[in-house]
Formats: structure tokens, sequence, C-alpha cells
């Protein structure tokens, strides 16, 4: 029992020291919640741990390749299936969960908070194919693009696209973090019941 307890300690303690982020990130996609598209994610990340007697980078490759004609075929028939509709429907309940949305905003409120940004620089442009579609998201985005914009050290644009589907963003910048305090974040979220009520509604389709 003390030997447990100990080691307890020693991870509460280490998730307790900061360390540094230094970050790249450019992306595309928009296939887990339904909709059509070609997912890419790539980017770099550079960490400084223990007052910067640990280094080491982390690559996120993750290229899509080109999609041909069978492909695109290919994709076209999975969007046609009834899971995907279910899928992009149950999505757009979750929206409307005014509790949810609420969470989400407490949530980036406190993540932003927890994370000292130093030169953070973030694009996002955002369509859902639909303009009553991307209306719907930019309900929930909107009121957040506009908190970004009074953020200190930080340029965060985000743009509505009302007649693509398209997911794009660009992110670099750096962070000092300290992990113990995003876990609590990250817990406190995953527990809460707005989420745990739009968890299941994203999942119902599976019932």
């Amino acid at each position: 029992m003390e030997v447990l307890l100990g080691l307890l300690t020693l991870l509460v303690l280490l998730l307790a020291v900061p360390f540094g982020v230094t970050f790249r990130f450019e992306g595309i996609g928009l296939k887990e919640i339904g909709f059509e598209g070609n997912d890419a994610f790539t980017g770099q990340i550079a960490i400084r741990w223990m007052f910067g007697l640990v280094r080491f980078r982390i690559p996120v490759p993750g290229a899509a390749k080109p999609q041909d004609s069978t492909t695109k075929q290919k994709t076209q028939k999975k969007r046609a299936k009834p899971g995907k509709r279910r899928s992009r429907r149950n999505f757009f309940a979750v929206l409307r969960q005014a509790a949810f949305r609420r969470r989400v905003y407490r949530l980036v409120r406190d993540l932003i908070h927890a994370a000292h940004a130093d030169q953070l620089r973030l694009r996002i442009r955002l369509g859902l194919g639909d303009p009553a579609d991307t209306g719907r998201l930019w309900a929930l985005v909107g009121p957040l693009n506009a908190a970004a914009r009074n953020l200190h050290n930080a340029e965060v644009q985000i743009e509505p696209e009302f007649m693509d589907t398209v997911l794009k963003f660009q992110a670099d910048g750096r962070l000092m973090l300290v992990p113990l305090r995003f876990l609590v974040v990250a817990i406190a979220f995953a527990l809460s019941p707005s989420s745990i009520r739009a968890w299941r509604t994203l999942n119902a389709s599976n019932a």
C-alpha cells in the first residue's frame, strides 16, 4: 500500500512539472461526422520538459492521398448509407443542446486559463456544404470566435464557408503547460452531465 501511494505521489509530482510546447499543425477533414471529404493532418511538436533537461520532437504525418474517380464513387456510396446520415443528424442535435454549448464555452475558457500561450496563431475555415447547416454550426463557433479575438499574445481567425464542405486549419505557437491542470479540466468536461448527454446523442445511431 505504501509503495502504491508513493508511486501515485510521484506521478502527481511529475504531472505538476510544466513543459513547453512549440507546435505547427495543418489539416483538413470532416469525414468523422458524416460529411464527404479527404482527411489530412500534418505538423510537428517540439517538447521541452524538466526545465529543458528533456527535449524531443514528435512528427505528425497524415497527408491524405488524392482521390481518384473510383475512390470518389466509393465515398459517395458511403455518404448514402443511413448510418452516415444519422451521424450527421446527431451532430446537429448536439449543437442544439444549449447546456452542451455552455459547457464547451466553459471548456475553452478553462483551457485558455490552463495554457500560457505565446505567439499563438490559429486560422480555421469551416463549412458544411449547406448554408442552413453552417449557420447552425456557427451558432456554436461564432461566440468562440468573438471571444478568441480578445486573447493576448494570440491571433485567432475563424471563417465560415456557407457554400462548400470544408474544414481547413493552420495553427502554430508556443505554450507552457501543466499536465495535471489539463487532466483535471478534461476529466471535468468528460464527466459533466451535458457532455454525457451529447455523447449519447452522437452514438444514438448505434443503438
